[in-house]
């Protein structure tokens, strides 16, 4: 409201200056509008601003936070291992963010589809639970076979990574548990 107030008595000061009666048929003189002395509100909104601004370094590296949504946004083509890969994390910050709103884990995931592009070898999460740590030896089997389906991998890569992330918040990881098997069984199928 008070952001209202200012921009309309800077816009009357503007009609009134370029009025005829702004330039002495009134008598009244027109300075402009004054600004005034900041009040507490002002101060706890700058406080306020600082403190989120702090808080956001503090976090992800901030770099890689602003760039989750351009990760999101591209178009990745391709059938080669690092592009499959890159799609499946792609894929799997999308579901964090649409079913976690969880910005860390997607940060981790599109810096981990980026580097994947830029043809870095990437690693899959290490395993927090002793499921977990039966997954990470099946999918260590499954990757041994990339070569032959690289698609279908980086599939099951990519998901063990979103039930790593899934485990860890404490959700529930009976669906991702279910398309991780599904995705080791097309993964490990010869051609």
């Amino acid at each position: 409201m008070e952001s209202l107030i200012r921009f309309s008595e800077v816009r009357l000061a503007g009609v009134a200056l370029l009025s005829k009666r702004a330039q002495g048929g009134t008598g009244k003189r027109i300075e402009g509008v004054k600004r005034g002395v900041h009040g507490p509100r002002d101060l706890a909104r700058r406080c306020c601003f600082w403190a989120m601004a702090a808080a956001l370094a503090g976090c992800a590296g901030l770099s890689d936070t602003f760039e989750v949504e351009p990760f999101l946004r591209e178009q990745i083509t391709g059938d080669t291992w690092r592009a499959c890969l890159a799609r499946e994390y792609q894929r799997q910050a999308r579901v964090q963010l649409r079913f976690g709103e969880d910005w860390g884990a997607a940060t981790l995931l599109a810096s981990k589809g980026r580097a994947a592009l830029a043809g870095e070898e990437v690693a899959p999460e290490i395993a927090a639970t002793t499921e977990l740590a039966a997954a990470r030896q099946a999918l260590e089997t499954a990757l041994n076979r990339r070569n032959e389906n690289q698609c279908d991998c980086a599939v099951v890569q990519g998901k063990y990574d979103g039930w790593s992330i899934a485990s860890g918040r404490k959700l529930d990881t009976g669906p991702i548990r279910t398309a991780f098997d599904g995705a080791l069984k097309t993964c490990t199928t010869p051609r």
